[in-house]
């Protein structure tokens, strides 16, 4: 082909419907994607739009002839053939995928790159993953799209800054962890890639939880329950505890049980001496996960919302009080009380 004095070096070549379903390609490289026809252009355009942006590319006619133009030239009826995107630098993309994610984080590790990154090590950034983790949930909740975008991204990076650190160490590469990712998302889905046949989301979660069971190889109830990290928040951790529980029978038919118990706790750390005030406490607010879990309701961010309601609440009372010329600490109790409730109740009618 003509094409042949556009091209520097090394290129990767593709037919239009092998493109389209070629999920990583290097950037780095010049592209050639042949055999265009109407059918697929509109296709081939909004995927090079994906990765690549609106830039420059040469496209070859049936009659020979060669023009330069934009990706967002490419539509139905423009007779190309074959076109070529030339390779870029990283720096030069103007749109970017996991595998330019890839090669940044291998720069920045580099002998020659980022002090600050090539100090790191898994227990460094071990906590970076908790604090993202919390962002993105926040994003989940404000309902913020562009905020839950450039959160996935953090915690993306946190998995690949491990994975980065761990192949330097010689721990695992890349493929070596979305191997294991991919087999366990084909193994535990075998409604989707095996035998059994799901109707609804609570049969599919069965399968998967069995199919988890086996893989992990729990020997018991209680061995799958040892296996909860220890390190999540509280909260979290009885219910998943609870829910491992609820799975072997060992759980109240209605919250009606939870209730009672949770009563007999709050009496028994009423009655509780100094020593064991604490475990009585933890007995309590067990319980009190218990009946919230079979109300069917997430205790961590009930408790969460509660704690920013009582912050909102609070800030109203300070308000008011402030407005009398003193400090809260100069009313007693009950008259604070009466500037929550007048808080209480403006908020509940707007």
């Amino acid at each position: 082909m003509k094409l042949d004095g556009v091209l520097k070096g090394s290129y990767q070549r593709y037919i239009a419907a092998d493109f389209l379903s070629t999920v990583f390609f290097d950037k780095r490289i010049a592209l050639v994607v042949d055999g265009l026809n109407d059918s697929c252009i509109r296709a081939v355009r909004e995927k090079l739009l994906d990765r690549y942006g609106d830039v420059d590319i040469v496209c070859e006619f049936s009659d020979g002839s060669e023009k330069q133009t934009r990706v967002s030239a490419l539509d139905v009826g423009c007779d190309a053939d074959t076109i070529v995107i030339d390779g870029c630098k990283v720096t030069e993309c103007k749109r970017f995928d996991f595998s330019d994610f890839v090669q940044i984080m291998k720069r920045l590790r580099a002998d020659d790159g980022c002090e600050w990154d090539r100090a790191q090590t898994h227990d460094s950034i071990r906590i970076n993953l908790i604090e993202e983790a919390y962002e993105l949930v926040e994003a989940i909740d404000c309902k913020d799209a562009e905020m839950m975008k450039e959160e996935c991204g953090d915690v993306l990076m946190q998995a690949v800054f491990h994975t980065e650190i761990a192949q330097n160490e010689g721990e695992f590469g890349y493929c070596d962890m979305l191997t294991n990712l991919c087999r366990k998302l084909i193994d535990r889905h075998t409604h989707i890639f095996g035998e059994n046949h799901a109707s609804n989301p609570e049969e599919a979660l069965k399968f998967w939880t069995e199919a988890k069971k086996k893989e992990k190889k729990y020997k018991s109830n209680s061995d799958a329950m040892d296996r909860v990290p220890k390190n999540l928040p509280a909260l979290l951790y009885a219910e998943k505890v609870q829910k491992i529980a609820k799975k072997a029978g060992f759980d109240w038919q209605t919250p009606d049980g939870a209730i009672d118990k949770l009563n007999e706790e709050i009496e028994e750390l009423k009655s509780a001496d100094g020593a064991h005030r604490t475990e009585e406490a933890g007995d309590l607010l067990f319980a009190a996960v218990n009946a919230v879990r079979l109300y069917g309701v997430e205790t961590e961010m009930a408790l969460h919302e509660a704690s920013l309601k009582f912050l909102r609440r609070f800030e109203g009372v300070e308000r008011l009080a402030a407005e009398t010329g003193k400090e809260m600490k100069d009313y007693t109790l009950e008259e604070l009380d009466v500037f929550w409730n007048k808080v209480k109740a403006d908020e509940q009618k707007g």
